[in-house]
């Protein structure tokens, strides 16, 4: 039997073939995932509730503390600079739809003076912008 030092081992060691099985399966999936994960928005809310409702939640929160959290999230923190390189091109995407928008919103906007002039102004804006939402993201 392995001690639990070899298995963890054995299991950091795996991690090139997990990833590269991790990327077969998702470019071998051919099923409409979008259509089958919202389908499912019921299912996870009443399972979400179930364990807000049951004390599971909060337990599970509780378990882990304000320094296990930290812990565990320090630990993670290569996941956040992958995350901003493979988000990268999405982001520029992003930042070029609200440029776009700002250029057409902005000439637009009611010129500044008072403060509440300034509040119409700025409120204008964000009107502008939220009525464009779902539209300016990647």
């Amino acid at each position: 039997m392995k001690s639990a030092q070899q298995a963890a081992a054995n299991w950091v060691a795996s991690q090139g073939r997990a990833t590269q099985a991790y990327s077969d399966g998702v470019a071998a999936y051919n099923g409409d995932w979008a259509g089958a994960t919202s389908r499912q928005q019921s299912v996870m809310q009443a399972n979400l509730n179930d364990a807000i409702n049951s004390g599971r939640w909060a337990a599970g929160v509780n378990r882990v503390g304000t320094q296990g959290w930290k812990t565990q999230t320090e630990a993670k923190k290569g996941n956040f600079s992958t995350g901003f390189s493979a988000g990268a091109a999405r982001q520029a995407a992003a930042a070029a739809k609200i440029q776009a928008a700002l250029a057409n919103i902005v000439p637009n906007l009611p010129a500044r003076g008072t403060y509440e002039q300034n509040k119409i102004r700025s409120t204008t804006l964000m009107d502008a912008l939220h009525a464009q939402r779902g539209q300016l993201g990647a």
